[in-house]
């Protein structure tokens, strides 16, 4: 629904102008109050993406150490040890490298505030034609 300006009788222009600007500052609020809650959702998104980025990375980190652990146990010893510490890295390294997939594929679905953007468009171009009409009605075109 498209916001209108109310015709009064008399007046003149300033009073048409006053309502005007007062229409202005009432959508320039509510634009704002579309930008924070927009830019709050957007930031919850990334902010889990990034704790499954930083836990995928400290899973990777702990396979990448078992893993070095398990090198060592290959050179010093027989089957049994490092048979063991293979299967141990092996699962670290496919968790972490999945908790990192899932934060990245996260963090793509994260974007800017695109409903305001478009909402400030479409009030651009009302107030251009709101513009429009009262110059209009100014000089009798009406």
């Amino acid at each position: 629904m498209e916001p209108t300006i109310p015709h009064r009788d008399g007046g003149g222009f300033g009073a048409l102008f006053s309502e005007f600007t007062e229409q202005a500052r009432r959508l320039v609020r509510a634009e704002v109050s579309l930008a924070r809650a927009e830019l709050r959702t957007e930031a919850r998104k990334a902010s889990a993406g990034a704790g499954l980025l930083t836990g995928g990375g400290g899973v990777l980190l702990l396979g990448a150490i078992t893993f070095v652990a398990f090198l060592v146990a290959v050179l010093a010893d027989a089957l049994p040890l490092w048979a063991s510490l293979l299967i141990v890295a092996a699962v670290l390294l496919a968790v972490g490298g999945a908790m990192a997939w899932s934060g990245r594929h996260r963090m793509k679905r994260v974007h800017g505030p695109e409903r305001t953007i478009q909402t400030l468009k479409e009030d651009g171009r009302w107030a251009s034609r709101s513009a429009h009409s009262m110059k209009s009605q100014m000089h009798g075109h009406a």
